[in-house]
């Protein structure tokens, strides 16, 4: 039982003898904070003298010394780890920049010139915004397409493509000329002016001479003349008369043929959109449809046919009537 009972004393005298080190070691430190060597006379009596003080002060500072260097080893990483954990969140919180939307130069700006004969990138972008077959090559129906929309759009019709043209193309024409799709706003449009000769006018006023009578078509020659202007040009009723046949052919072709007082015959063929029907009676120079490409996709023109005697199989060629009465 002795045994068993000195141990508890032995303990508790080690862990008071720590106690009394480190009270020891905490009188020491001065209140300035330097870490001061005390003399012999600031060791507390019955301590066990100046050796046993300058010994715990001496512990107490190599233990203090090695706190030191392991705080000033650890603190920079710990700061640096936080650092950039902060840069990292703040990276990752920071909400993302909206992309910047490209708003380009107005289209028609720095297009080149063109003229007949040019083959350029240009020439079928030119074509596109004309509603004709795209090629790239400024040819003879390019040519006449230009000066029916330079006329349409009230530019000198001379066929030079130069930076009027090109913003004329790009943006919408005025109020006076522009034609919408509806056939109800269509058909109350006053009709274009035009001359009258022999009470007859031009069926397509401010169009172009096109392809002519007899030119090679496929299986077959051309019977007509073809007028070119812009998609949604009127179309008027060369003289007063019946509307015989009206609407769509087999090739997908809007046409109207026109019984005329004189007798005569007359075929207007690729309308985009018509405002009769068979039977109507019409006067001279009523809008009787819009010039377009059907049956013909893309080469927006008027195909014009002249059946002088009233025989549908005895077209002539239409070219002198209408220079009489169109240029």
């Amino acid at each position: 039982m002795q045994g068993w009972s000195a141990r508890p004393r032995t303990r508790a005298v080690a862990m008071a003898s720590a106690v009394a080190v480190v009270v020891a070691g905490l009188g020491i430190v001065s209140a300035s904070g330097n870490d001061a060597v005390p003399s012999a006379a600031a060791a507390p009596a019955g301590t066990g003298g100046t050796d046993t003080s300058a010994r715990s002060s001496a512990s107490l500072q190599r233990s203090l010394a090695a706190q030191s260097r392991l705080f000033s080893a650890t603190a920079p990483a710990a700061e640096t780890r936080a650092t950039t954990a902060s840069r990292s969140s703040s990276r990752t919180s920071a909400p993302a920049k909206p992309k910047p939307t490209f708003v380009g130069p107005i289209v028609w700006q720095g297009m080149p010139a063109l003229e007949p004969g040019a083959r350029h990138a240009a020439v079928k972008r030119l074509q596109k915004r004309l509603g004709i077959k795209v090629t790239g090559f400024y040819g003879p129906m390019t040519l006449a397409k230009v000066k029916a929309f330079q006329e349409w759009r009230g530019l000198p019709a001379k066929g030079y493509v130069g930076a009027l043209t090109w913003q004329a193309l790009y943006t919408p024409a005025p109020k006076k000329a522009r034609t919408t799709s509806s056939s109800r706003s269509r058909s109350s449009a006053p009709a274009p002016s035009a001359p009258v000769t022999s009470g007859r006018v031009c069926p397509a006023p401010g169009s172009q001479f096109g392809s002519g009578w007899g030119a090679q078509r496929a299986g077959h020659l051309h019977q007509g003349v073809d007028l070119m202007g812009p998609r949604g040009m009127p179309i008027l009723a060369i003289e007063s008369g019946t509307i015989i046949r009206a609407g769509r052919q087999s090739n997908g072709a809007i046409r109207i043929v026109q019984q005329g007082i004189s007798g005569s015959k007359f075929y207007y063929g690729h309308m985009d959109s018509i405002t009769v029907g068979s039977g109507s009676r019409v006067k001279r120079g009523q809008v009787i449809g819009y010039m377009g490409d059907t049956g013909s996709p893309g080469a927006v023109h008027l195909h014009f046919e002249y059946w002088k005697s009233g025989g549908e199989s005895a077209a002539v060629d239409p070219y002198p009537l209408l220079k009489s009465l169109c240029w």
